[in-house]
């Protein structure tokens, strides 16, 4: 599969068939049933974090707002679908390592976060959806930085 993440990402069969090849052994109905909503909802984060807007100023804002929303709700589920599964949910504190970093931008830490959710996403190996969860808020965390980045707004008594 090729490394370029547009080329399988936006290609709905190839993202598709990444999703399906994501199911857990043994494959029993709700353990097929929460992995394939839970990586077809991680598809739509990465393409969200990866889609081009040609530079737009609004374009910008509203793919980051929907990134960090879509995180958000994503979250929100989470816990109960690790219920279904039958998995622990003792969220380990995020620890995103670009988080620390003062010269980072947002945009750069969700193309980082967004690299690191790819590999899990393409990986064979099990993620428990507790450590998918510290990615995710890592992710939304990153969108939400991006949009403040590139907000023009000025703080009220503060420097124009």
């Amino acid at each position: 599969m090729d490394d370029d993440p547009h080329r399988w990402l936006f290609d709905p069969p190839t993202a598709h068939d990444v999703v399906l090849a994501r199911r857990p052994f043994p494959r029993t109905a709700v353990a097929c049933v929460v992995s394939d909503v839970v990586w077809h909802d991680v598809v739509g984060l990465l393409r969200w974090a990866t889609a081009a807007t040609g530079g737009l100023t609004a374009l910008e804002a509203g793919r980051w707002w929907r990134l960090a929303a879509s995180c958000a709700d994503l979250l929100r589920r989470l816990p109960r679908l690790s219920d279904e599964l039958g998995q622990p949910w003792d969220v380990p504190p995020r620890t995103d390592p670009d988080e620390d970093v003062a010269d980072i931008s947002g945009a750069a830490r969700v193309h980082r976060i967004s690299t690191r959710l790819a590999a899990l996403l393409r990986s064979g190996d099990p993620v428990p959806l507790r450590d998918l969860a510290v990615e995710i808020d890592a992710l939304g965390a990153a969108a939400i930085s991006a949009f403040a980045e590139q907000a023009a707004w000025a703080v009220p008594g503060g420097p124009p």
